[in-house]
């Protein structure tokens, strides 16, 4: 290691550093160079990543988010302190915390922090250990310890159709049945030219059968669920909560199953573009349930009411339902809201596949269907957009989902 000749103290040798391509041998590098007291200094210590580090691109990302967002490094410093028995139930908390917080698998939690320990100390730490948080507990008649659930919701068939009504509270909202099949995925030929290349390559995908919301989530069934409306703009019932993240969604999801007993989700990014695109009832439109926009959707031309004092027009989110459904019967695919998907964002390739749940991990999530602020190129089927999942916008909202 190369040190300085008047003090003897370590030097940063940039090669060295580059020759890191795990982040646990790049932090561990970074601390036999400035000690253990550069956890201490996250912000220093992303800036050395983003200059340094010279693995995967989104494992750079999220380290340098979880430094400065999370503070990890601190915490692991703290940890670090107390004697080294002590130290891994402590990480491992600090693991499930983390991956709570931010909805990912516990493993990935640990991961994380596991690169961020070996990189202090040297100490290697297992998946052993990580648990997730229990349910209140109770006893039933042959003494056996189950979870206990409030079942507060009713759930009702729709004549002559598969979809199903459920009722909770107050809400009321409507799952559409789809029946599963095969469809070519991405920029096809009636996308015309405003597809993006992140729309192509297009590729055939194979679905089983799923349940998918009428509607998207509105403010009241949010309400019901969660207590609070953290919508912006046009406030009621029938209007589709808005302003809320993937995280968001995700607790509220979680929630909502615990009230109802179901397992709803959100949708994958496959089932919500077979979906929009009428599944096996499609007519090839370019938009969800028609050719012309202003049919089926709320977009940028059609979604405002007034000018403010300087002639600027105002835009916002309308009501849910207002438009023409498309041929599965499902409203607002095109415009209004952008709609949260499961998937992380990647790229597409020519492999057919069946079932896909997206890319394996990632920095953002993946949206659809456009909104009311948007052009109407935005609002095609195959049109994707992302964002990370702690952003939460006016223009961004939910629909829900349903395995079978």
């Amino acid at each position: 290691m190369a040190v300085c000749p008047f003090c003897g103290a370590p030097q940063l040798e940039e090669s060295k550093a580059r020759a890191c391509s795990r982040m646990d041998e790049f932090l561990s590098y970074m601390v036999s160079v400035y000690g253990k007291e550069i956890y201490r200094n996250p912000d220093r210590l992303k800036n050395l990543m983003g200059d340094l580090f010279s693995g995967e691109e989104r494992i750079k990302r999220l380290f340098r988010r979880v430094l400065v967002e999370d503070k990890l490094s601190v915490k692991v410093y703290e940890i670090a302190q107390k004697p080294a028995n002590e130290r891994p139930p402590f990480y491992t908390r600090l693991a499930c915390q983390f991956a709570e917080a931010d909805c990912r698998p516990m493993e990935f939690g640990l991961e994380v922090v596991a690169a961020l320990v070996a990189g202090l100390t040297g100490e290697k730490l297992t998946t052993s250990g990580v648990r997730q948080p229990l349910r209140p507990e109770s006893t039933d008649k042959a003494g056996q310890k189950t979870r206990k659930r409030k079942i507060l919701a009713q759930v009702f068939p729709v004549s002559g159709s598969r979809n199903k009504i459920v009722q909770l509270g107050q809400a009321k909202f409507e799952m559409v049945y789809v029946e599963g099949g095969t469809f070519r995925m991405g920029a096809t030929e009636e996308q015309g030219e405003e597809a993006k290349s992140n729309e192509r390559p297009v590729h055939e995908v194979s679905l089983a059968d799923f349940m998918i919301g009428q509607c998207t989530v509105t403010q009241a069934l949010w309400m019901e669920v969660m207590g609070k409306n953290p919508g912006l703009g046009k406030r009621g019932g029938n209007y589709p909560v808005n302003k809320v993240s993937w995280i968001d969604c995700q607790k509220f999801i979680r929630r909502l199953n615990s009230q109802t007993g179901l397992k709803f989700r959100l949708p994958t990014e496959a089932e919500w573009e077979y979906a929009a695109r009428g599944g096996k009832k499609s007519k090839g439109y370019r938009y969800a349930g028609s050719d012309n926009p202003d049919r089926v959707g709320w977009y940028k031309e059609n979604s405002w009411e007034k000018c403010d004092a300087e002639g600027n027009r105002l835009w916002h989110v309308h009501e849910a339902g207002g438009k023409k459904a498309n041929e599965l019967g499902i409203f607002d695919m095109s415009g209004n809201l952008w709609e949260w998907c499961q998937d992380w964002a990647g790229d597409y390739d020519t492999r057919a596949r069946t079932d896909p749940k997206g890319a394996l991990a990632g920095i953002a999530r993946v949206v659809r269907g456009g909104c009311f602020r948007a052009v109407a190129g935005r609002c095609r089927v195959s049109a994707r957009w992302e964002y990370v999942p702690d952003q939460s916008r006016d223009f961004l909202g939910l629909r829900l989902a349903l395995s079978l």
